[in-house]
């Protein structure tokens, strides 16, 4: 079978090393040490001195004042400050691969939480304060309630886009008990610290055990080589007469990059779509086998008349998990369009193998 595209692993990494080290502001790879990742996550702690912890590539202080929980599917950092009639701020960490979605979508998400209307992007800079932490750039979300209650919430947050990942730092909670904690949570984000040098000479071990192995697949016909961005393996472009292109890509990052429900709903989100629970997300599960490897497929289209008055788009996609990291291969466009190159995608996805080096030449 003739392979048109290898994707050497030693090239891949010394790129993203490379972007890494220039601290440009463009997505890149994220990568999680392999010791971190394969660790039990912590039982819930008291509260305790204030003392550096964190995931991966960023690392934080604890607020003496904060109780630590344990994380969660979603959660890298999860804490919470008790108030009086059983009030409570939480403050969580989480990440994402890509954008996930943009600025103003999680602006909007997090309105939505605090039970406030959407905002358009000419609004949005009304909510934003530029930061720079520890050399890496952000920006600071202030979601003020609109309502003198004393209960009324209010969120405040930092994002970062750092190694292919999106960052959010958030705290929300009753507008009062919020204005007590805005000092310690200000000095919180003042406080993190971007890539250790443990990690970095973890990563450059790991890279050397995956060096050898080249991920191969045959293009559909058709579909036409595109630039892309920086943080993607493999991109294309379909096109047809009447209807914008669709983009196809390949992604990977290491472990579960957030999880299975996690990467299915931003997608959804990406089409204007309601989240799915963990049982929907389950049903809506398609395996399909391409040799020794097994993907897990998604359709991904508005159903309901309401659902396609919002969107036109569709979404399949299919994920892998091989040798310690997530892969996921998506194609997005016209619900019409992506139709028609159904059986292509699946085609692709089916003659993907990964192979050693040696064996290649």
């Amino acid at each position: 079978m003739t392979r048109d595209l290898a994707i050497r692993w030693a090239a891949f990494f010394a790129f993203m090393l490379s972007l890494s080290s220039c601290k440009r502001a463009t997505v890149e790879v994220y990568d999680v040490p392999k010791q971190a990742a394969a660790s039990a996550a912590p039982s819930p702690v008291a509260d305790a001195p204030p003392s550096q912890s964190g995931k991966g590539w960023i690392q934080w202080t604890k607020p003496s004042a904060w109780t630590e929980l344990s994380p969660t599917a979603f959660r890298k950092g999860n804490f919470v400050v008790e108030g009086e009639n059983e009030s409570k701020v939480e403050i969580t960490v989480s990440s994402f691969p890509g954008s996930v979605g943009g600025t103003l979508a999680n602006v909007n998400r997090w309105r939505g939480q605090a039970g406030l209307s959407p905002i358009s992007n000419s609004e949005l800079a009304e909510s934003l304060t530029d930061i720079v932490v520890d050399g890496q750039k952000g920006q600071l979300v202030d979601i003020p309630p609109e309502s003198d209650a004393s209960d009324a919430v209010h969120i405040v947050a930092a994002i970062f886009l750092y190694e292919g990942e999106s960052w959010f730092f958030k705290m929300s909670g009753p507008s009062d008990l919020v204005a007590l904690q805005r000092t310690a949570f200000d000095q919180f984000i003042d406080g993190l610290t971007f890539t250790d040098t443990e990690s970095k000479n973890e990563t450059t071990s790991q890279t050397a055990q995956v060096e050898d192995l080249i991920l191969a697949f045959d293009p559909p016909t058709g579909w036409t080589e595109s630039e892309g961005s920086a943080f993607r393996i493999a991109s294309y472009q379909i096109e047809m007469e009447g209807f914008a292109p669709a983009d196809f890509s390949i992604t990977s990052f290491p472990g579960e990059a957030g999880g299975l429900a996690a990467n299915v709903n931003r997608w959804r989100q990406q089409l204007g779509l309601g989240p799915w629970n963990e049982a929907q997300v389950n049903a809506n599960a398609e395996l399909l086998n391409a040799g020794e490897l097994e993907f897990m497929l998604f359709d991904l289209k508005p159903t309901t008349e309401r659902e396609k008055s919002l969107s036109k788009e569709r979404i399949l996609a299919a994920i892998l998990k091989y040798n310690d990291r997530s892969w996921f291969y998506k194609l997005k466009g016209d619900i019409f369009l992506v139709e028609t190159h159904r059986s292509q995608f699946r085609q692709m996805v089916q003659s993907s193998q990964f192979e050693s080096e040696s064996s290649s030449n």
